[in-house]
């Protein structure tokens, strides 16, 4: 049987054939390569370049790899690789913590005379709003000093729950939608709404770069009512109700299905609320913030928001950082006092130390009688009663600062052997009997 024999022009026509082929598919490949690049500015899957970091990772670092630790940022790395910030990874401890429930007071507050109280939040929980109630009870029931003008200190504050903002928002605010929600399609549908009841106070609301979540809702929405003028920095921008999705890890994700806004359409997500007054902290003032030592009688932010209230001469009490005791403690607002008398006489007899007598003929010998310099330092009490009249004798100077126009016929002391004390004492006791 005779074999076929292959010419040279056939085997060479097969060869050519089968390298158009691979160029072709070659081709093919290469473009849609190029083309993946193009589109995504990446070369390879997410897993080629993890895998790719792994290695490089496994065969160089002199530390020692804690895999657990390696994986859980890898997550929380590729979370914020979205560039959302109410979008976040936690740990199950992380989220425990988050969502463990504040215990005790969740308001610190005080009434600083000239008809401004202060706030400080501490969250938006569930006692909130009894906090809220009560020293706002307080507030009315001063006998001398009530309230009238609100400075809510919202700063670092970053928990709660919105229902609770609400409640608040539906005590200050006249009837009306107070939040909604808009969705990833667009929809948006009223959340919360407010009665036509109303507590009317002026109102300044402190934020910085900590405010986020819930209380970036309740001061972008009293703004938007044109109840509360927003004073310090740009917020976080974290106003998004979100799903808390557990995984096979016991983690969570944390992710965003309704955009909070407020009234107006306008909402805050990843661009924080812009305060109405922008007052910003020196970097030796945000030290002492953030330790927790920047009394608000030099807190530049807590001082502007006053001054937004209308309040420019207002007295600072001796220390910053108020608690509830206190609060309790401090009789001043209750007894008929006036804030010019809001420290306690401690602090009277420490200024007493710290000072020296206008009086020339007073002697070393004073110290030890009782008798507080201040009697008679017109600097002193200038800068208290607004100024002395030079038709003012020395007790009806004293009934001044008390913010008294004059003294009770009956009313009867001598000066160089009573303290300012004694002298506060015999004033209430006349005008009270």
């Amino acid at each position: 049987m005779m074999k076929k024999k292959t010419t040279f022009g056939f085997a060479l026509a097969c060869v050519l054939v089968a390298a158009a082929i691979a160029f072709a598919v070659g081709y093919l490949i290469a473009g849609n390569k190029v083309k993946k690049i193009t589109e995504t500015g990446s070369v390879g899957s997410v897993n080629d370049r993890v895998s790719e970091v792994e290695k490089v990772v496994h065969d160089n670092y002199l530390g020692t790899i804690n895999e657990n630790d390696l994986v859980t940022g890898m997550c929380k790395g590729y979370v914020e690789g979205l560039g959302d910030s109410s979008v976040k990874y936690l740990t199950a401890a992380e989220y425990e913590a988050q969502n463990k429930p504040t215990q005790g007071e969740t308001i610190i507050y005080k009434n600083f005379g000239k008809g401004v109280g202060y706030m400080q939040f501490l969250g938006f929980e569930d006692s909130t709003k009894k906090s809220f109630s009560d020293a706002l009870n307080d507030f009315s029931g001063a006998s001398i000093s009530k309230v009238d003008m609100l400075v809510l200190d919202l700063r670092n504050c970053s928990s709660g729950n919105i229902e609770v903002a609400a409640q608040l928002l539906d005590m200050l605010l006249p009837e009306g939608e107070t939040i909604a929600g808009v969705d990833k399609n667009g929809k948006r549908t009223v959340l919360y709404t407010s009665d036509q009841s109303e507590i009317n106070y002026d109102i300044a609301v402190l934020v910085n770069g900590n405010t986020s979540g819930v209380a970036e809702i309740f001061a972008s929405t009293l703004n938007a009512y044109g109840k509360g003028i927003i004073v310090g920095t740009t917020t976080a921008g974290d106003c998004a109700q979100t799903d808390a999705i557990q995984l096979s890890t016991g983690d969570y994700i944390l992710i965003p299905n309704l955009y909070y806004v407020t009234k107006g359409q306008q909402t805050y997500s990843t661009t924080g609320v812009v305060p109405t007054n922008v007052v910003e902290l020196s970097a030796s003032d945000q030290k002492a913030y953030d330790s927790g030592t920047l009394d608000l009688a030099s807190d530049p932010q807590f001082l502007a928001a006053v001054k937004a209230l209308g309040v420019n001469d207002i007295i600072m009490p001796a220390t910053a950082k108020t608690t509830d005791s206190d609060k309790k403690s401090s009789d001043s607002d209750k007894d008929g006092s006036d804030s010019d008398k809001d420290s306690s006489d401690s602090d009277t007899r420490q200024r007493s130390s710290d000072s020296d007598s206008s009086d020339s003929d007073k002697d070393s010998s004073d110290s030890d009688d009782g008798l507080d310099p201040h009697w008679d330092d017109d600097e002193y009490w200038a800068s208290h009663s607004g100024g002395r009249s030079n038709d003012d004798d020395d007790e009806t100077y004293y009934a001044k600062s008390l913010k008294y126009d004059s003294i009770p016929a009956d009313f009867s002391i001598n000066l160089p052997e009573k303290s300012l004390c004694d002298m506060g004492t015999r004033f209430n006791q006349c005008f009270h009997s």
